[in-house]
């Protein structure tokens, strides 16, 4: 048996439509702290390539850390700089926004459904 890491970030997570829109359940925070955490990376990747490509110049790891500790320390100041709660708020404010545009097509496709129920 393999127990594989798999991401909700691409799986559809259904929330209860009684529910307001601002309650996030346990699984939508965990897709939102892997959102934000995949951004920072994303903004600071050439910084973090940067680094990689000076570490990769010398056979010592050893060596490398040690040359290329300004370029480790500009990666590590940029990640820094976006894994902050304004950062993480934004990805909340997504999120939320997405359902409630789910929740306004539910709701649509429910009256839908409830006034061809009735005119049958």
């Amino acid at each position: 048996m393999s127990l594989r890491y798999r991401p909700y970030d691409g799986a559809e997570l259904p929330t209860h439509p009684s529910l307001p829109v601002w309650v996030l359940t346990p699984k939508e925070e965990q897709v939102i702290f892997e959102r934000w955490r995949k951004k920072a990376f994303q903004r600071c990747d050439d910084l973090i390539r940067a680094y990689i490509d000076c570490s990769n110049l010398y056979n010592n790891p050893l060596e490398g850390i040690k040359k290329c500790k300004e370029a480790n320390e500009r990666s590590l100041g940029c990640v820094a700089k976006y894994q902050t709660m304004k950062y993480l708020d934004e990805e909340r404010e997504i999120m939320i926004a997405d359902k409630k545009l789910k929740r306004k097509i539910y709701l649509e496709r429910l009256t839908a459904a409830q006034v061809e129920k009735q005119s049958e």
